[in-house]
């Protein structure tokens, strides 16, 4: 009789530990949650396509380009922790790539990179800053590049990129 009680009072503490723990879980995670500030290197994957081509003159051409972008597996970055960001630039090739990403999380909250390229280099720049939510006041900058391209069906284009940068949050 003194073991089934000594057996109901394990199993009972072992059930308010269990209690107190998957409880305190989330108060965990949120106060882990995304550092204020962070410097950052992270990989993404992209598809993208070329949707509108306006030819200038010879071979030079307007072209809009709308990418989206996925970035998994960043546990040391949690600022690009399952963030999926949709960009669109425009791209001029005597001139200057300019655009905009617009990076969502799970929980819907949201910032923006407005990106930039000279023509002829691999290497762009972005800047951070309009967010929501956890992200209202975030401010950054930042380095991209494509550090792999993938096959794609014609018209498309598949690729491996590189993010490497700063950011803060007030």
């Amino acid at each position: 009789m003194e073991s089934v009680s000594r057996f109901s009072r394990t199993c009972s503490i072992a059930a308010s530990l269990i209690g107190l723990v998957t409880t305190g879980m989330p108060a965990l995670a949120v106060a882990q949650g995304i550092p204020k500030q962070a410097n950052f290197e992270v990989t993404f994957y992209g598809v993208g396509a070329a949707t509108k081509i306006m030819p200038v003159e010879g071979d030079d051409a307007v072209t809009l380009h709308e990418d989206t972008l996925l970035f998994v597996n960043n546990a040391s970055t949690p600022l690009f922790q399952n963030v999926v960001s949709k960009c669109f630039s425009v791209n001029y090739t005597k001139g200057l790539l300019n655009g905009y990403c617009v990076f969502t999380d799970k929980d819907g909250d949201k910032f923006v990179e407005t990106i930039s390229r000279t023509a002829g280099t691999k290497t762009g720049k972005g800047t951070l800053g309009s967010g929501t939510g956890k992200y209202k006041g975030i401010d950054g900058q930042l380095e991209w590049e494509p550090v792999a391209f993938l096959p794609a069906d014609k018209g498309t284009y598949n690729f491996v990129g590189k993010k490497t940068g700063h950011y803060r949050l007030p």
